[in-house]
């Protein structure tokens, strides 16, 4: 449950960067991996056992997101800020 949390947490930031920052996200692949990040962070707080399946978890998210995200922007994204 305490994980879910997190996820949301992860999906609520840019969603707030979004709305009242006015910053733009190039792709959802970017969202995917902040979550993966976080996830792969946090592991370090859980059980050994809990802790390798949330780190191969995280990995295999991060490996996803980075598969699927665009090598190179379109010329249209010019100037448009990336969240951190």
């Amino acid at each position: 449950m305490v994980w879910l949390a997190a996820i949301c947490w992860d999906l609520w930031r840019p969603r707030n960067n979004i709305c009242f920052e006015k910053k733009l996200v190039r792709s959802p692949t970017e969202i995917i991996f902040l979550a993966s990040s976080f996830i792969i962070f946090c592991a370090e707080l859980q059980g050994v056992e809990d802790r390798v399946a949330l780190e191969a978890g995280g990995e295999a998210l991060r490996g996803a997101a980075i598969n699927l995200h665009p090598r190179e922007a379109p010329s249209e994204d010019t100037g448009i800020v990336v969240l951190k």
